[in-house]
C-alpha cells in the first residue's frame, strides 16, 4: 500500500498538463534542473503578492536548491527569500515567496530578477526574471447572487443578462468569458465581440449589463433528465490587475413527454389462412419515467383508416386479424428505456390481399405528440421498392428553363412487379413532367425511367426554392416509395437604361442623369463607376441610399443594395468638359454598372461630351465704362414709344369722369318725390276716362279691329320704348310719407267733388239714354285684347350720355 502511494504521489506531477499550467510562464531545461516561473506578476500598493519558481531535480542524486534576490529595484521588495529546498531525484517542487510593493508606490512595471543555485554543482547559476506590474485594484461585483438556477424547455433559446459594476476608482477595460462543459450552443448580444469574448468599458462607479444567449437543445434519448443540464460559469477579467470576477448558474430542463417507435418491420408475407408477425420497438424518450399508449389503426390501401373499425388493441376487417401483442399499458419506462411489442396477422382464406396497418404510440400525459409507424401484411405476394434520383442542375433553374431528374427504381418484392412514377406536392411554382410509361423489374433488380423534367415559371423570382415529391406505384397503384427533389431559381441579371438626358451648360459642365431599370427576377443590387477618356473633373451625386467611400469629395463608384423588382433607380453624375485644350475634342464617359449577383457581366452606357479649344471658344465682354449716350438715346426712343399711350390715358380719364359727373347728376334728380313734382293734368284727373262713354258726346268708331299681340313681343316692345325697370330707390321715411299723403289726399278730395260737379251737370243737359251710333259698327274680336299697362309713373332708364 505504501509503494502505491509513493508511486502516486511520483507519478502526478507527470500526469498533470503541466503545458497548460505554464502556459503564460517562463522557463529553463538544463542538465541538472529544469525551472519555470510566472513570466508576469500583479501587485497593489500595500500589498503583498505571492509568486513562485518551480524546480525539477534532474540529477541522479539529492540536491539542495538555493533562491536569492539577485535584483529588486524601488520600492519593492521580496518576503520569505533566500529560500533553500532539497529535491531528491526526478521531483518537482514549488518554492513560494512574496513579493511586495508600499503604499507610496506609483503605478508602474518593473523588472526583478533571481539566481538558483545548487550545492551539487557550484558552477550551476541560474537568473530567472519577472515582470511586475504595480497596479490599481479594481473593484468589479456581478449584481447576483454568485449562483441561480433557471429552467427552460427544449428548443428554445435563452437569453441570459446580468449587471456588473464597477466599484473602482478608476476606468475598467472588462473582458468576459463563458465557460461551459456542455456542448450547448451560446454566444453574445453585446457589440464588441472577439470570437468567444465579449469586451466593454466600465467608468468608475458605473453599471453595465452582458448580454448573451443559450441554444437549449431538444430532449433527446430523453437527455437531458428533467430539473438536470448543464452549469455556466461566466467570468470578468479587470484590466486593471487582472484579477477575475465569477457569477456560476444553471439551466435545468423543464419536463418534456415523448415517445417515438424506434423501428418496425415494414411488411410481413404470409401464406393465405396463416399468422405472422412483425416486430416494433418503442421507446420512451421523455425525460421522465412514464408509460406508453399502444393501439393500431387498420388503414386502406389509399393509407385512409378502415371505415367502421376504430383504433384498438386488437380488430377484425374483410377476415383479417390483427392483434398487439406485448403492448400492456402499465409498464413504466425510464427515460430512453424501450421495449418490443408485436403485431400479428391472421391471414383470411384468399389466394391475393394485404392488410395495412398503423402503430400509434403516445407517452401518457402527451396525447398530442403521437408517434407513428405502418406496416402491412401481403398473402403470398411482397411488392416492395426502393427509388433514388440523380438531379442535373435543378438547384439553378433560370426562368423559363428546365433541369432533368433521373429516378432508378429497385424492387426488393418477391416477385416481379411494373412501377411508375407519379408527382405530388410540388411546391414553388414548379412544372413538373413525369414520363407516364411504366417499367417492368424482376426481383431484385433495377431499372432506370425515362429522365424527369422540371421546368421553372417565365416571372419566377431568384431564389425561389421548391420542392416536388415522386412517388413510386407498383401495379396494384400503391406506394412503395418516394422521394423528394429540391429546386432553386437562379438569379437572372438584367439591368436597362431609360430616360437618359444629358445636357451642357454655359460653363461647359455635362449632367447626366439615366434611369436603370431591374428588369431580372432578383432584388439586386448595384456597383456603378465612372470613367472618362479624358483627365476631368467629374464625380456622381449619389443617392441617399448610396454607399461610397467617404471623404472623397467627388466619388466616382458608389453602391447601392436591395433595388427591387421592375423599380427605376436614378443615377446622377456630371463631367467638367475640357475648357484650356487648344483643338476641339470629344469627351468619352462610361457609366458602368455591375450587379451583386454577376459582377462580371457589366452594364455600360457612353455618353458623349463635345468642347471648344481656346481658338474658338467665344471672347468675353470688355467693361468698357458707363455709355451715357446710349442711354440719353434709349430715354428718347422710351418716351417716343410710349408718348401715345399716355395721351390716350389722360384723354379717357376726362371722358370716363366727364361721365361719373352726369351721372351723379341725374342719379340726383332721379330721387324727386313723386308728389314733390308739379304735373301739367294734376287738376285733369278724369281724362283717363275719356274711352268710356258719356252722353251727349259723339265717339267715332275705331278704323280697324283690334290685334292680338303676343305678350313676348309685347315686353320687349314694352321695354325697347321705356327702358328695362329702375333699380328700387332708398326707402323714404316713414313718417314723410305719411305727411305727404294727409296733403294729398286732401288735395284730391276736393279736386275730385269739384269735377264731380261739372259732370253732374253736363250730364243733366244732355241725354244720355241713346246708344252711340258707332258702337253699332264694332266687330267684337275673337282673341283677347292686349292688357294696357298702369297709368304710372315710368323713369326713364339712367343712360350714361355724354353732354358736351
Amino acid at each position: 500500500m505504501r509503494w502505491a502511494l509513493l508511486l502516486t504521489v511520483f507519478l502526478l506531477p507527470m500526469a498533470i498538463p503541466l503545458s497548460e499550467g505554464w502556459a503564460e510562464d517562463v522557463g529553463r531545461d538544463g542538465a541538472w534542473v529544469e525551472w519555470t516561473a510566472p513570466e508576469r506578476v500583479y501587485v497593489h500598493q500595500n500589498e503583498t503578492v505571492s509568486t513562485y519558481i518551480t524546480l525539477h531535480n534532474k540529477a541522479d542524486e539529492n540536491q539542495a536548491f538555493t533562491i536569492e534576490a539577485l535584483s529588486i529595484p524601488a520600492p519593492l521588495t521580496t518576503v520569505g527569500l533566500p529560500a533553500t529546498e532539497l529535491l531528491v531525484p526526478n521531483h518537482l517542487k514549488q518554492i513560494a515567496f512574496g513579493i511586495r510593493a508600499p503604499l507610496s508606490a506609483t503605478y508602474e512595471t518593473l523588472t526583478v530578477s533571481f539566481s538558483i543555485t545548487s550545492d551539487l554543482h557550484p558552477e550551476f547559476n541560474e537568473t530567472v526574471e519577472m515582470s511586475v506590474a504595480i497596479v490599481p485594484r479594481s473593484n468589479l461585483n456581478f449584481g447576483v447572487d454568485d449562483f441561480a438556477t433557471f429552467t427552460v424547455d427544449e428548443l428554445v433559446r435563452t437569453a441570459v443578462a446580468v449587471n456588473i459594476t464597477n466599484n473602482a476608482s478608476l476606468s475598467d477595460d472588462v473582458t468576459f468569458n463563458l465557460y461551459t462543459d456542455s456542448d450547448w450552443s451560446w454566444g453574445w448580444n453585446m457589440p464588441e465581440v472577439n470570437g468567444n469574448e465579449a469586451y466593454t468599458t466600465l467608468a468608475p462607479d458605473t453599471l453595465a449589463y452582458v448580454y448573451l444567449w443559450i441554444e437549449v437543445p431538444a430532449v433527446e434519448n430523453g437527455a437531458p433528465l428533467a430539473e438536470t443540464g448543464p452549469r455556466f460559469i461566466l467570468s470578468a477579467v479587470s484590466g486593471l490587475d487582472m484579477a477575475v470576477e465569477t457569477w456560476t448558474f444553471d439551466l435545468l430542463m423543464n419536463e418534456k413527454k415523448n415517445a417515438t417507435i424506434d423501428s418496425i418491420e415494414s411488411a410481413l408475407t404470409v401464406a393465405p389462412n396463416q399468422d405472422g408477425r412483425v416486430q416494433a420497438v418503442v421507446r420512451n424518450v421523455g425525460n421522465t419515467p412514464n408509460t406508453l399508449n399502444i393501439t393500431l389503426q387498420g388503414l386502406t390501401a389509399s393509407d385512409n383508416p378502415l371505415p367502421n373499425t376504430p383504433k384498438a388493441d386488437r380488430f377484425n376487417s374483410s377476415g383479417w386479424v390483427v392483434a398487439l401483442f406485448g403492448g400492456l399499458e402499465d409498464i413504466v419506462l425510464q427515460p430512453n428505456e424501450s421495449r418490443v411489442i408485436e403485431i400479428g396477422f391472421q391471414a383470411p382464406n384468399t389466394f391475393e390481399g394485404a392488410m395495412h396497418v398503423e402503430l400509434q404510440v403516445f407517452a401518457n400525459g402527451a396525447a398530442t405528440t403521437v408517434s407513428t409507424a405502418r406496416t402491412v401484411a401481403t398473402i403470398s405476394r411482397i411488392s416492395a421498392g426502393e427509388v433514388e434520383h440523380e438531379p442535373s442542375g435543378c438547384l439553378a433553374i433560370l426562368p423559363n428553363e428546365s433541369c432533368t431528374v433521373s429516378v432508378d427504381v429497385l424492387n426488393t418484392g418477391n416477385a416481379y412487379n411494373t412501377f411508375v412514377l407519379r408527382e405530388v406536392g410540388t411546391t414553388g411554382g414548379f412544372e413538373v413532367n413525369v414520363p407516364a410509361g411504366g417499367q417492368l423489374v424482376q426481383a431484385n433488380q433495377g431499372a432506370r425511367f425515362d429522365d424527369i423534367t422540371i421546368t421553372a415559371s417565365a416571372d419566377a423570382l431568384a431564389f425561389t426554392v421548391g420542392t416536388t415529391t415522386i412517388e413510386v406505384l407498383d401495379d396494384t397503384g400503391q406506394v412503395v416509395d418516394s422521394t423528394t427533389v429540391e429546386m432553386k431559381v437562379a438569379p437572372q441579371i438584367k439591368w436597362s437604361f431609360r430616360n437618359v438626358e444629358e445636357q451642357v451648360n454655359a460653363k461647359g459642365r455635362l449632367s447626366i442623369a439615366m434611369e436603370v431599370r431591374n428588369d431580372g427576377n432578383a432584388v439586386d443590387g448595384l456597383i456603378v463607376q465612372l470613367q472618362s477618356s479624358h483627365s476631368v473633373d467629374m464625380g456622381f451625386i449619389p443617392p441617399d441610399i448610396a454607399v461610397y467611400e467617404e471623404g472623397v469629395e467627388f466619388p466616382r463608384s458608389f453602391e447601392v443594395n436591395d433595388i427591387p423588382l421592375n423599380s427605376n433607380f436614378t443615377i446622377r453624375a456630371w463631367v467638367q468638359l475640357p475648357q484650356d485644350q487648344s483643338t476641339n475634342g470629344t469627351v468619352y464617359i462610361n457609366t458602368t454598372i455591375r450587379s451583386r449577383f454577376a459582377p462580371e457581366l457589366p452594364f455600360v452606357h457612353t455618353s458623349e461630351g463635345d468642347y471648344l479649344g481656346l481658338a474658338w471658344q467665344p471672347s468675353e465682354a470688355v467693361d468698357e465704362g458707363i455709355d451715357w449716350g446710349g442711354m440719353a438715346n434709349t430715354a428718347v426712343a422710351y418716351v417716343k414709344a410710349w408718348s401715345g399711350v399716355v395721351f390716350s390715358i389722360l384723354l379717357a380719364s376726362i371722358i370716363l369722369y366727364k361721365a361719373v359727373i352726369d351721372r351723379q347728376r341725374r342719379l340726383d334728380e332721379s330721387q324727386t318725390l313723386p308728389y314733390q313734382e308739379t304735373d301739367k293734368q294734376a287738376e285733369d284727373w278724369m281724362s283717363q276716362y275719356q274711352k268710356e262713354a258719356v252722353p251727349g258726346e259723339q265717339m267715332t268708331a275705331p278704323a280697324a279691329p283690334l290685334q292680338e299681340v303676343p305678350k313676348a313681343t309685347y315686353e320687349a316692345m314694352f321695354r325697347h320704348q321705356h327702358g328695362s325697370a329702375e333699380a328700387p330707390q332708398p326707402q323714404v321715411d316713414a313718417g314723410l310719407i305719411s305727411a305727404a299723403s294727409i296733403v294729398l289726399d286732401k288735395r284730391t278730395e276736393e279736386a275730385k267733388k269739384i269735377k264731380a260737379d261739372a259732370m253732374l251737370a253736363d250730364l243733366q243737359s244732355i241725354e244720355a239714354s241713346a246708344p252711340l251710333s258707332a258702337n253699332e259698327t264694332l266687330v267684337a274680336s275673337t282673341s283677347s285684347s292686349v292688357p294696357l299697362p298702369p297709368n304710372e309713373d315710368v323713369h326713364p332708364p339712367a343712360v350714361d350720355d355724354l353732354e358736351f
